[in-house]
């Protein structure tokens, strides 16, 4: 795992904690309450949003490293005729 997917992680994990956070009301307590909502909302989307990118990222990784592998295989099977 590299040091990218790593961040991608950690601020995927903060800013869905930190949403969560707004839209109970303990980190802005005097903001109405259509605007935690919101920005609670929006900060949870987000982290979701790195959940899932970083996810796809990870099992495009795989994919590109089995089709190199593919590649190589066939090019010692073909090779060797």
């Amino acid at each position: 795992m590299n040091a990218a997917i790593i961040v991608n992680f950690v601020t995927a994990v903060i800013t869905l904690t930190v949403g969560i956070i707004v839209l109970t009301g303990s980190f802005f307590p005097k903001s109405s309450s259509t605007t935690q909502y919101m920005f609670g909302f929006v900060l949870i989307a987000y982290g979701v949003y790195r959940f899932v990118n970083t996810f796809s990222r990870i099992r495009q990784n795989k994919n590109i490293e089995r089709l190199k592998k593919i590649e190589e295989e066939r090019e010692k099977l073909l090779g060797g005729k």
